[in-house]
């Protein structure tokens, strides 16, 4: 089965700088999301989604350049409900980290916050394909 989701591209006031921004819910609530290509990890905000059930706290070394360098306080979650398009996932596993400096972005430019980024484990595991001139991001149920 595969699921189609519409897609925004963004820019962030600069020229050539391109971000995909798509919506979903976390049990019931609308939230928007990042598709990130470039993260290895999809990671939500521990600051916005209060409706995850955090389950452990942890710090890890997380190599990345765009979030923060070095350590990051993150803790594990489990969301009861995702759903983005007609993809309905239960009891996710995730990780989280206080994406609040993200969002102060986002919000100047775009006045929506973020919940988090679907990184290249989601992307990968539904075949996602994106389609710039759609505008859509095409996802398929594993």
């Amino acid at each position: 089965m595969k699921t189609i989701v519409p897609i925004d591209i963004i820019t962030l006031g600069e020229d050539n700088s391109y971000h995909l921004l798509t919506s979903g819910s976390i049990n019931g609530v609308n939230y928007f999301f990042l598709i990130d290509t470039g993260a290895s990890h999809t990671i939500f905000d521990s600051t916005l989604v209060p409706q995850v059930d955090e389950t452990d706290s942890i710090y890890k070394e997380i190599q990345s350049a765009g979030i923060q360098s070095g350590e990051l306080k993150s803790s594990i979650g489990r969301i009861k409900k995702f759903k983005i398009g007609q993809l309905k996932l239960t009891e996710w596993t995730v990780v989280l980290i206080d994406l609040s400096h993200i969002n102060s972005l986002y919000k100047k430019f775009t006045n929506k916050s973020i919940a988090g980024l679907l990184g290249g484990d989601f992307l990968l595991k539904h075949q996602a394909i994106i389609d710039y001139k759609k505008k859509k991001l095409v996802l398929r149920k594993t």
